[in-house]
């Protein structure tokens, strides 16, 4: 190559180097500010009161999720211990 070819490959070179180095950059503050803002938005979320369990277990025979034995059975030691 002539000096001008190697002029223009440490140009490129000289460019690539910053293009990943300002990637690098880009992405760690992507990253910090997407961990800090999944924490406040945690932090700001009210606690939801417990919910009473025979309202889950009825939400989970609605939605199909449990037979109707294991639901009078659950329904029952429920019950007694209420």
């Amino acid at each position: 190559m002539t000096d001008g070819g190697m002029m223009w490959l440490g140009l490129l070179m000289m460019v690539l180097g910053l293009l990943i180095f300002a990637g690098i950059i880009l992405l760690a503050v992507w990253a910090v500010t997407r961990l800090t803002s999944s924490e406040r938005s945690r932090s700001s979320v009210p606690a939801s009161p417990a919910e009473d369990p025979l309202v889950i277990l009825q939400r989970r025979y609605a939605r199909g999720e449990i037979g109707r034995d294991d639901y009078e059975r659950i329904r029952s030691d429920l019950e007694r211990k209420a």
